[in-house]
């Protein structure tokens, strides 16, 4: 016989499990949905009888999607957005965490009640729709950037991290003539890599799945990121042109309107799913660590 807590742990696990399966079901279902229907010829899609593994898959849809020239200029605005944005944001930032994160800093308290206010107090949409207009950032690819490029809470999280780093470190290369840049370069960076993989992890995300910004502050669409023009298929008028696109299309090959729409999310969702493996590990690590500094 076994004891009544060993069943209970048992019970208790058992339903821990069926959740989790059940989340990971409801989860992964409508990707995979959009997958297949994105590899499903012309009278699949139109039928809507969808199945996991399409009868006739075709790569006629992912065809038409790279064939469209306002597609893959967008791809590219929204990969150099997401790159840049990212590495001007963890510079700017990382910069400020290793100033904040020294006690001898003057100022501090100031410069963190500086910092600390708009971050609870925002200015709202039309100041910084306002401000935007002042810089003339309007219809330029820096309003991506720029607004941006620093984070308090970003700040936060790295200059905890740092203050867990050995002075000692510092204080030798100081005797061997380093500055603060060398120090930050070559002595803090490298062994910051986690909480530096992890910050880039959010912005990465935040700046390949933002589309708000450009809805406005562009009125050229040859400046519009994926996420944006995806907006407009789905919802707007310019889904007309994509269907005729599509219309076009079915002369020289089954597509549908439909088909084409799920491919273009597949497109928009594939670079983050396959660069989250491979920065998994130090996200982890960063923020497990970040906690238990923190």
């Amino acid at each position: 016989m076994y004891p009544k807590h060993h069943i209970y742990e048992k019970s208790a696990n058992t339903v821990i499990v069926v959740l989790l399966l059940s989340l990971c079901a409801i989860t992964v279902y409508p990707f995979l949905y959009v997958l297949a229907y994105s590899f499903s010829d012309g009278t699949t899609s139109a039928s809507r009888i969808i199945t996991f593994l399409p009868s006739h898959p075709t790569f006629e849809n992912y065809k038409a999607v790279f064939s469209n020239d306002l597609i893959v200029n967008a791809f590219g605005i929204s990969v150099a957005r997401t790159l840049t944005g990212t590495l001007l944001h963890l510079i700017v930032t990382g910069l400020a965490a290793y100033a904040i994160s020294k006690d001898d800093l003057y100022g501090k308290k100031g410069l963190m009640l500086y910092f600390m206010v708009p971050m609870f107090v925002a200015g709202g949409l039309i100041p910084s729709y306002i401000l935007i207009n002042k810089l003339h950032l309007m219809n330029s690819f820096w309003v991506y950037i720029l607004p941006g490029m620093f984070s308090t809470f970003h700040m936060i999280i790295i200059a905890t991290f740092l203050r867990g780093l050995p002075e000692s470190l510092e204080e030798s290369a100081k005797i061997d003539g380093a500055g603060d840049l060398t120090i930050f370069r070559k002595i803090v960076v490298p062994l910051s890599v986690p909480v530096f993989i992890t910050i880039a992890l959010f912005v990465g995300v935040a700046q390949w799945n933002s589309w708000f910004d450009a809805f406005l502050y562009m009125t050229d669409t040859r400046l519009h990121p994926l996420q944006t023009l995806l907006y407009k298929i789905m919802f707007e008028a310019q889904a007309k042109d994509f269907q005729q696109m599509a219309l076009m299309s079915q002369g020289k090959s089954n597509v549908t309107p439909e088909a084409i729409k799920m491919s273009t999310l597949i497109v928009s969702v594939v670079p983050a799913v396959c660069v989250y493996p491979f920065l998994q590990k130090y996200f982890v690590k960063g923020v497990t660590m970040g906690a238990v500094k923190a």
